[in-house]
């Protein structure tokens, strides 16, 4: 008996040494990909940096000329006005788009509610660059298919749209932040307790004053939060601009910094520095107050018991259809409209609107898929991009599974610096981090820069925060004791974790890791300061083929990512909840 008891005890003494370990690992690995990134950014922004000279880590030599630099080009402060204004008004249509959708689902009596919010990720699949695409083919000055439709029915010679122009960009990206916008704010509405409205309706007030006076006022930290989240998301977005302002010379954060880094010769490293910190700054602030305003929330909580039910709002006969009809729009709009008018140009040998030949579809060819099939490009595109989005995956979701057990079960002295730190990725924008990436692998000699495996890193590095959300959460759900056994049976922490804690989450790492995957798959930002022509990957391909006018074969690729990405999520999902069921049963 004591002989075994010491067993234990030896046993037990190992294992807390291994927790310490695999707790040094994770601070290192996570101030390694979270700050070092921030204060190599930081810190070159004061230096005097050139092509052949990056890394200056002397202690002198400070100077402020980068700063000065830029603040002196007449393009800054355009730049500057133009990004507020396509953020801010990106905001507001994600405002209008998704949170009416997240009131009607959550808290009105509209028909098709329920099939709504799975709808609603739909729009998630394509690609951000393919939706603007479409958007240009639909609202091009003089070829758009809206446009040429206004000609022919209103007999003007002046377009009705502007594909080029910023209300139209901030359009796009709003459409694209609409589902994010819709899941915030449909998860308070829902846990809102409808029976202060209930004691306005009793007072005498009719719906817009109860709506007024009471609903929003209980969401106003809600709304002001998720505000800001999307005027942060909006502000870094790269995509968007990218396709439909960059040729006609409207400037955002984003495509200034690609601008100086990719298509000036020699590029102009300093300015660049001194572009992401400026980005990384108005973003890091916008999370923080976005923070803040979802911790003040919790004084406008009111649902209190189990048997809260909230009270659904009758828009009556008139209003059910409208409300559908406005959801049915959004879809349209989001998905249907430019994915439709993208796999029509992938059947034509040249992009022509439906109804040029009076939808003469003896012209309808499988050509252009067989063309692009058999570029070798396309094939390289598309293995390099099942490796980035495959390996990120992968790495980000196994990460953050020992991220999260480290922070909620060993709960270690400074948990919330190392969640802050978790989350200072998120923090950061994507072309600046691959910008400060592909410097920091410039600095010394490795077979890593210019191959896929920089890009790997830096896709990892940036998706552990959202990584970690999905894991934070399954962690917590699960009760220790079944880890406390297999520790008392001998295991080592890895073994505990590999034969009890991932099979356990499996379904929340499926998950996770689809939604990774899609983002890995989808996002070009970072892929566009680090790719090289070995490294290429699809989001880079799609622009390529896009800016040579190959606007079929761009639709052939949009209708095979997006078929192939769906079954991806479908599969996935119910891969999900079969080992969900087997798990729970």
């Amino acid at each position: 008996m004591a002989i075994r008891l010491r067993l234990q005890k030896d046993r037990l003494a190992e294992f807390f040494s291994t927790r310490r370990m695999v707790l040094f690992v994770i601070i290192a690995l996570v101030t390694i990909g979270s700050v070092i990134p921030l204060i190599f950014l930081l810190w070159s922004s004061f230096k005097p940096v050139s092509v052949g000279n990056l890394s200056d880590w002397s202690l002198t030599n400070f100077t402020l000329k980068n700063f000065r630099d830029v603040l002196a080009e007449p393009s800054t402060f355009l730049m500057l006005k133009d990004s507020f204004f396509f953020a801010f008004g990106s905001m507001i249509v994600a405002y209008i788009f998704g949170g009416v959708i997240a009131f009607m689902v959550e808290r009105t009596n509209t028909p098709y509610r329920n099939v709504m919010y799975g709808l609603m990720f739909i729009p998630l699949i394509m690609p951000g660059m393919l939706k603007a695409i479409g958007w240009v083919l639909l609202t091009g000055p003089r070829a758009g298919a809206l446009n040429q439709a206004w000609f022919a029915l209103s007999g003007s010679s002046e377009p009705l749209f502007n594909a080029f122009s910023i209300p139209m960009m901030f359009f796009v990206e709003g459409l694209s932040l609409s589902p994010l916008t819709f899941f915030l704010l449909g998860a308070t509405m829902r846990g809102m307790d409808p029976s202060l409205e209930e004691a306005a309706y009793v007072s005498g007030a009719n719906r817009v004053t109860t709506m007024l006076r009471v609903t929003m006022r209980l969401m106003t930290p809600a709304l002001a939060g998720v505000g800001l989240l999307n005027f942060a998301r909006a502000i870094e977005s790269f995509d968007t601009p990218l396709i439909m302002g960059f040729s006609s010379g409207i400037r955002v954060f984003a495509t200034q910094i690609y601008l100086v880094l990719r298509n000036i010769s020699p590029p102009e490293y300093g300015h660049g520095f001194v572009l992401s910190l400026t980005l990384i700054i108005i973003t890091v602030a916008g999370i923080l107050v976005y923070q803040r305003m979802m911790r003040r929330s919790e004084r406008f909580a009111t649902v209190t018991g189990k048997g809260y039910r909230p009270r659904l709002l009758d828009l009556g006969p008139v209003g059910r259809p409208l409300a559908t009809s406005f959801m049915l729009f959004f879809l349209i709009v989001a998905m249907i409209l430019p994915m439709l008018t993208m796999a029509w140009s992938s059947f034509l040998p040249f992009y022509q609107v439906p109804w040029a030949n009076g939808f003469d579809v003896s012209r309808l060819t499988l050509e252009n898929y067989r063309i692009l099939t058999a570029r070798p490009d396309f094939a390289l595109a598309v293995r390099n991009t099942v490796l980035l989005s495959g390996f990120s995956a992968v790495g980000s979701m196994l990460l953050a599974v020992v991220i999260s057990w480290v922070i909620i079960r060993l709960r270690p002295k400074g948990t919330k610096v190392l969640d802050a730190l978790v989350f200072i990725p998120y923090a950061i924008p994507g072309i600046a981090l691959g910008f400060s990436m592909m410097v920091i692998f410039l600095a010394f000699p490795n077979p890593i820069y210019g191959s896929i495996w920089i890009l790997v890193i830096a896709y990892t590095v940036h998706f552990i925060p959202v990584a970690t959300r999905f894991t934070h959460a399954g962690v917590a759900q699960l009760k220790g004791e079944l880890e406390e056994a297999a520790m008392t049976s001998g295991a080592g922490t890895f073994t505990m974790m590999r034969r009890i804690l991932v099979p356990l989450m499996l379904p929340t790492l499926i998950g996770g890791g689809l939604y990774v995957f899609l983002l890995s798959s989808r996002i070009m930002s970072m892929a566009a300061i680090l790719y090289t022509p070995d490294s290429m990957v699809l989001a880079i391909y799609i622009y390529q083929i896009y800016t040579e006018g190959r606007l079929p074969l761009v639709g052939a690729l949009a209708v095979i990512m997006v078929v192939s990405l769906t079954t991806l999520t479908i599969f996935s999902r119910m891969l999900a909840q079969r080992r969900g069921t087997q798990v729970h049963g």
